[in-house]
């Protein structure tokens, strides 16, 4: 009996819409993913304080829109006329906090997001739209920025969406899309002029004839309609600029846009090299690999001659000039590029499929090559973004919270939360939670050196609001001079800072109808070390240093509350010390008791004044330890006397009162 051997079945092969199926699977997993991620490094650590001045600002706006003020027209605004008027929606369902800002940033940034990976699928597929995706989730550039209460992420949204709509309207949309993406192109360039550069490709994409199947276009429209399509784009954005403006009022909007931009530029200068410098810094942060992952993309772009893809060069190049010829330039203007950095660069990783393709030419493997460069090299230095990533989402308040901490103790003893307040410390001034007066909103240094705001409008808008407590710093509305003096006149001086070289102030005035005794009370409670000590004409009512432990050529803190003890007492110096173990003099400096016009002279009886002091310890002084003290001269006679009943030491010389130990370690 013989026996057949049963005939082979053929495995069928996947079908085509199975293969589709399974690959659009993959791919919503990825995007899933990457927007996981990209959520993750937003959301994390999102309510801590940053100490950034702009952030301040921010906040300060914020509050005032709750309380009814509107934007540039009463609230000084200079980012752009609808810069605030993006914030408010979030403002008026949840509030002021600092953090509905900051979640108003991470909303749009995942919208640009989103926008991004969608125009880089349509420029070159699946892969390069999950590589544009995770460029723009963990860039540091954008990450930051899109942390942060600042107005590049909800300006850059609506330019994205924009060019979006323009390419789905190219793809065969309807024309309404057209005057939909006018209106968001307008809004975005309304909010923060730079944004503006996004017309670039808008451009392109509207007038670009069908070029073939690389073009990434489907119809092929004629001339007459292309132009049509760009009036009509035009037309709508120019109505709604004009629109706001008129509405806002033209001479606002250009004190506030144009002039200060203008004035800020002219007192700064440009810098070419220097824009260079910081624009080459931060493309570095994001990894070299992205950058030349973009190069391939531009590459591939020029070859295949896409429409789509060229629109992304330009986008790329226009933005990039902006940044070279834009004063001054701060590392957050950068956003700008990434959208389009980012779907050059998806572009240039999704290169490498290539390989797979068969029959392999030549051509296309050679294509291929700077994108397996950049993927290798992203691989390399992934290290370096994961650290990068860490240190944006896991950002550190600096010092100056801590080190100005009674200023807060000061506005809230002396102020209610309706009270207005000038601080040109703008975090700060945003953690107090009181108000500013709606046209000081931002006293940044560069509206003060662009001379945007005088001496003069600042003291009116002061008096205007009842301003009760002013906290000026010498680099901000302590430039100011004829302010400074006006303070000094009709403020009292509670609480200096100063510092020499470089020679620095901050001071801290109340109004005299505010209750000094209350805050005196709670000063003198926060100082770690109250005393009942008398120095010549003055009492020490308690001192604190923020460290014993100081580096030659490094700063310590001493912070001294002082009362008069009688009117207008002689002049006199304070000498503080430090002595050795034998009782030599180490180190000693020289202070004035008060600061700007109201000097210890100047006091009257019962007078009172908390003076923090930022010692700058000589190299020459050797490790060891010392002690720290303090001492009054008058000129020509010599020390003032000392009795003390509690809290410190009287020095053997008798003519100091002794702080304690102070250690000297480098």
């Amino acid at each position: 009996m013989s026996t057949r051997a049963a005939p082979a079945v053929a495995t069928p092969a996947r079908s085509g819409p199975a293969r589709l199926t399974a690959s659009l699977g993959i791919e919503i997993a990825l995007l899933a993913a990457m927007l996981a991620v990209a959520v993750a490094v937003r959301l994390v650590g999102l309510g801590e304080p940053t100490d950034v001045s702009d952030e301040g600002i921010r906040g300060i706006q914020l509050r005032l829109l709750a309380a009814g003020y509107l934007p540039v027209s009463e609230i000084y605004a200079s980012q752009g006329p609808l810069s605030l008027w993006l914030f408010a929606p979030a403002v008026a369902l949840f509030g002021s906090d600092i953090l509905v800002g900051r979640l108003t940033s991470v909303g749009a940034s995942l919208v640009a997001l989103a926008g991004t990976v969608w125009i880089a699928r349509q420029q070159a597929g699946r892969v390069a739209g999950v590589a544009a995706g995770l460029v723009m989730a963990l860039a540091p550039v954008y990450l930051d920025s899109s942390r942060l209460a600042f107005v590049e992420a909800p300006s850059l949204a609506p330019t994205v969406l924009s060019l979006g709509l323009l390419l789905h309207m190219r793809r065969g949309g309807r024309r309404w899309g057209l005057v939909v993406a006018g209106v968001l192109m307008a809004v975005g360039a309304l909010a923060k002029p730079m944004a503006a550069v996004a017309g670039l490709p808008a451009l392109i994409l509207l007038l670009a004839p069908r070029v073939g199947a690389a073009s990434g276009l489907v119809r092929a429209d004629t001339i007459r309609r292309r132009i049509a399509d760009l009036v009509l784009f035009g037309l709508t954005g120019l109505v709604v600029c004009v629109l706001v403006v008129v509405a806002i009022g033209p001479q606002v909007v250009y004190e506030q846009v144009i002039a200060y931009r203008l004035g800020a530029r002219a007192a700064r200068g440009w810098d070419f090299a220097g824009n260079e410098a910081l624009v080459f810094e931060q493309l570095r942060l994001n990894s070299w690999g992205v950058s030349l992952a973009a190069v391939a993309g531009v590459v591939l772009a020029l070859v295949r001659r896409q429409v789509l893809g060229l629109a992304m060069v330009a986008w790329l190049l226009g933005g990039l000039a902006a940044l070279l010829v834009y004063s001054p330039l701060w590392p957050k203007h950068l956003s700008y590029v990434m959208p389009p950095l980012a779907i050059l660069a998806g572009g240039g990783i999704a290169s490498v499929g290539a390989l797979t393709a068969r029959p392999l030419r030549w051509q296309r493997a050679a294509l291929a090559l700077p994108g397996i460069f950049a993927v290798a090299l992203l691989a390399w230095q992934m290290p370096l973004l994961v650290d990068q990533t860490r240190s944006i989402v896991y950002r550190h308040a600096g010092a100056d919270l801590t080190r100005y901490a009674d200023d807060i103790l000061i506005v809230q003893t002396a102020t209610a939360p309706s009270d207005f307040v000038v601080i040109d410390d703008a975090y700060l001034s945003m953690l107090t939670g009181r108000l500013t007066p709606p046209p000081l909103a931002d006293l940044s240094w560069n509206r003060i050196l662009a001379r945007a705001l005088t001496a003069e409008q600042a003291i009116a808008e002061t008096r205007r609001f009842d301003s009760r407590i002013l906290i000026l710093q010498d680099d901000h509305l302590g430039q100011a001079q004829r302010y400074l003096a006006w303070a000094d006149r009709e403020f009292v001086l509670v609480k200096t800072y100063v510092q020499r070289r470089p020679a620095r102030f901050r001071r801290v005035y109340a109004s005299p109808s505010v209750d000094l005794a209350a805050v005196k009370d709670v000063l003198q409670a926060s100082l770690a070390n109250p005393t009942d000590a008398r120095l010549g004409p003055a009492a020490v009512l308690g001192y604190e240093l923020d460290s014993r432990v100081v580096k030659p050529g490094s700063r310590l803190d001493l912070t001294l509350m002082f009362e008069a003890l009688q009117d207008r007492p002689p002049e006199h110096a304070l000498i503080v010390r430090l002595h050795d173990r034998a009782g030599a003099t180490a180190w000693e400096g020289e202070w004035k008791v008060g600061d700007g016009s109201q000097e210890l002279h100047t006091w009257k009886a019962g007078g009172w004044q908390v003076q923090t002091m930022r010692l700058l310890i000589d190299d020459e002084v050797t490790d060891g330890e010392y002690h720290l003290t303090i001492a009054l001269h008058r000129p020509n006679i010599g020390p003032a006397s000392v009795r003390v009943r509690s809290g410190a030491a009287v020095s053997a010389s008798g003519g100091e009162i002794d702080l304690g130990p102070v250690t000297v370690a480098r």
